[in-house]
This record gives C-alpha cells, sequence and structure tokens, in this order.
C-alpha cells in the first residue's frame, strides 16, 4: 500500500497557496488528508489514517474537522479561483454555473443532520443527508465551487444555523459567488430550481438562467394559455427541425421548437423543446435570454451533465459519503475536503496538459477521467517516496534496485 510522508513537489504550489487559511498544526492535517483522499479507495478517517505515515493518531486527524478552525467555503473557492485565471482566455467561452443536489444514505441515528428520505438513485425511503453541489465548468474543466449540507428546520436550530431551503442554498450561493468581472456566466439547474427565489438571484447578479421546465407549468404564448406537457409535443410536431449538437462526451441528434411568453411566476422567457432522437419524451428547457438561437441554448444546457459525472466521480472515487461522524461542523468539513481533493487532481491533470503542450491552442480540453487522474497522483507519490530514498541511503546495491524499479 503507498504511504504519504510528505508534500509531493508537482502539488506543492496547489496547497501553497492557500497555506494562509490555516494555522500550522491544521495545514498539516489538511493537506495530509486531502492527498489520502486522492489516492485511497475509501474516505474514512480510519482508513485515511492508515495512508498516511507518522505518528499522529486517526483521533487528531478526526479533531481536525470539527475543531480547527478554517472556512472550507473561502478555502475551496480560492482555489477554484486560481484554476480559473490559469484556463481563462478572452475567447473562452462562457463560465457554466451549474447547481444540483445529491443524496447519500445514512444508518446512524445520532448523526447530526440525518432525516427520512426518498432516495431517488434506489426509488426507495431511507434515512441519510441531502447536500447541494455547486461546480463551474469552463473550458471542459469541472471545478467544484462548494458542497453544502441541507439540514431540516429541527436540525437547523439544534445547530444554531439559520434554515434554509435547498432553493435558498441555490440563490444565496449564487448571490455570494466572486466570480471575475470579465467572464460571462450562465446558471444552468434543474426544474427543481427554477422557481422565484433562484430566478431572482440571477436577475440581480444578471447573469442567463437555463432550467428545465415541469410539464404542469402553465406557459403564456400566441394569445393562449398552456401546460407544458401538451404544449411542447404539439409545438414540435408543427414547427420541429432536427439538427446535430455537441454534449459534453458525444454527439447526438435532436428535434427543436422554440416559443416565448410568458411562464407563471417566472416572467418572459424563451422556451425551447428538445427532444432527443429515438425517444418521445420532451424537455422544455426554459431561459431568459430571449434572444439566444434554440440550438445554442440546447448546447449550454448539455454542460448541465458535468455536475452529474462530478457527483458520481466523488462518490466513486473519493469517498463523498464516507464519512463516519457525528458533528454537523466535520461532515461539512468531510465534503469541503472531498471537494478540493477533486480540485487538487484536476490540477495534476492540467500541469501534465502543460508540460505536454496540449492545450495552447484549444478552447476545450479534454482531461482524463477521475480514475486515471487518480492512478497517476499514487505514481506521483510513489515516484517521489522512491527518490527519496535513494537520495538519503547508502547502500549501492538498494540504490541500483529502486532504480530499476522506479525505471520500470
Amino acid at each position: 500500500m503507498i504511504t504519504i510522508g510528505r508534500m509531493p513537489k508537482k502539488v506543492q504550489s496547489f496547497f501553497q497557496s492557500v497555506e494562509g487559511h490555516f494555522g500550522r498544526p491544521a495545514f498539516a492535517h489538511f493537506w495530509q488528508l486531502v492527498l489520502a483522499i486522492t489516492i485511497s479507495h475509501g474516505a474514512t478517517i480510519d482508513r485515511l489514517s492508515k495512508q498516511l505515515r507518522g505518528s499522529t493518531h486517526r483521533t487528531k486527524h478526526g479533531e481536525f474537522l470539527w475543531h480547527s478552525v478554517w472556512d472550507s467555503p473561502d478555502v475551496i473557492q480560492h482555489i477554484a479561483l486560481d484554476t480559473l485565471q490559469r484556463l481563462y482566455r478572452k475567447h473562452g467561452g462562457p463560465c457554466y454555473f451549474i447547481i444540483d443536489e445529491t443524496q447519500t444514505l445514512k444508518r446512524a441515528k445520532k448523526m447530526s443532520g440525518v432525516g427520512k428520505l426518498f432516495h431517488h438513485a434506489s426509488g426507495k425511503y431511507g434515512t441519510g443527508h441531502t447536500m447541494l453541489k455547486v461546480c463551474l465548468w469552463y473550458r471542459g474543466v469541472t471545478i467544484p465551487w462548494g458542497t453544502a449540507l441541507y439540514l431540516k428546520d429541527p436540525d437547523a436550530k439544534k445547530e444554531k444555523v439559520p434554515f434554509r431551503k435547498l432553493t435558498e442554498l441555490a440563490a444565496e450561493a449564487i448571490r455570494t459567488a466572486e466570480l471575475p468581472k470579465n467572464l460571462d456566466v450562465l446558471v444552468l439547474f434543474d426544474c427543481y430550481y427554477l422557481c422565484p427565489v433562484v430566478v431572482e438571484a440571477c436577475r440581480d447578479r444578471k447573469w442567463h438562467f437555463i432550467g428545465v421546465g415541469k410539464p404542469n407549468r402553465w406557459f403564456s404564448a400566441n394569445g393562449g394559455r398552456h401546460r407544458l406537457r401538451t404544449y411542447g409535443p404539439n409545438v414540435l410536431r408543427r414547427e420541429g427541425v432536427w439538427c446535430f449538437l455537441q454534449g459534453l462526451t458525444r454527439q447526438g441528434k435532436y428535434q427543436l421548437a422554440e416559443r416565448t411568453g410568458q411562464l407563471k411566476t417566472i416572467g418572459r422567457v424563451k422556451i425551447v423543446f428538445s427532444r432527443r432522437r429515438s425517444e418521445r419524451k420532451v424537455i422544455a428547457l426554459v431561459t431568459d435570454h430571449v434572444n439566444a438561437p434554440m440550438r445554442q441554448v440546447v448546447a449550454d444546457y448539455l454542460k448541465r451533465w458535468a455536475v452529474e459525472l462530478l457527483i458520481k466521480g466523488q462518490k466513486q472515487y473519493l469517498g463523498l459519503g464516507d464519512y463516519r461522524v457525528l458533528r454537523y461542523q466535520a461532515i461539512q468539513r468531510h465534503l469541503a475536503l472531498v471537494d478540493l481533493a477533486y480540485a487538487c487532481l484536476t490540477h495534476v491533470g492540467l500541469k501534465t496538459h502543460r508540460a505536454q503542450g496540449q492545450h495552447k491552442n484549444k478552447n476545450v480540453l479534454r482531461l482524463p477521467p477521475i480514475s486515471q487522474l487518480q492512478a497517476q497522483m499514487r505514481q506521483i507519490i510513489w515516484q517521489e517516496e522512491i527518490q527519496h530514498v535513494i537520495k538519503n541511503t547508502h547502500d549501492q546495491s538498494v540504490i541500483r534496485r529502486l532504480e530499476k524499479l522506479l525505471a520500470a
């Protein structure tokens, strides 16, 4: 098993950029846990501690999660802005601000915030947590922006934090996001967040949005009032045009039609009705950018899939739901460390691309999947450890053997 004893040179710039947010002992816990998450197959404190060399007991790492003083949202957003600055190009296209939620089931009854929920992935009721996920997508790179644990009203009172619905958490994330002013920001979300609270936050920031309209929403256009469930298929049947659009990973054929009118509780919007080839389901994409071409609206909304891939990668490879801590603060810190581990692997992927000269003339980058970046990180740590042993040993036979292993 690969263990971590020192910070690899290839990620020193990543961690040193946020060193000022921590005290000296806390910073050591921070970078060790983030690196351990990037190479581990699980993210419980016990498993992460086994990836670290030294005398620090796992209870010390657990205390770091709830007892240390540092602002996890500030650290995540500081690193996200650094990544944006490295990627920025004058004609790099819009920056997508993507909002979604995810769930994780938990059996612990005394864990803070655990409550009954309908688990969408399994289609069953259970106990667990719901969390809001926010990420940026720019030039093909997904950048974590933050994760907020949703607390019901009784749990929020116990933790002495203001109670906010998921839509209010999303609106707060939009209003407080300090993104560079030279970026053209477009907010993407699903039907749950197409509500006055989130839409008003987008309008306050003067950011356009694209969301999905539920089939039962009322839409007024051409002097009539229609339900989207029946209006969309009729419009597509009469006026739909077929075109090829590029998604995140592949191209698809879509039938499109558009209408401009008034959506109840939202105001004047453009709705693009879309149907993928070989599917009967019609999607109504709602945007306040009424002058945008319908092909561009659908192509932009397809970028929302980036947050789904982020959540999937964090759950499968980085242990997003592996926390076994009771305190609300510790859970929030665990979620932040997982976001930072994903950002660290992205940092490694970008450095590799830069070294190979692959992104100098490209507007859209293609980084390897998170599983390959994880294997690359393990290789970096392994090579660093071998180099350290070679440098500090005086046995020539050991040195020659290690050099052969390193070359292999």
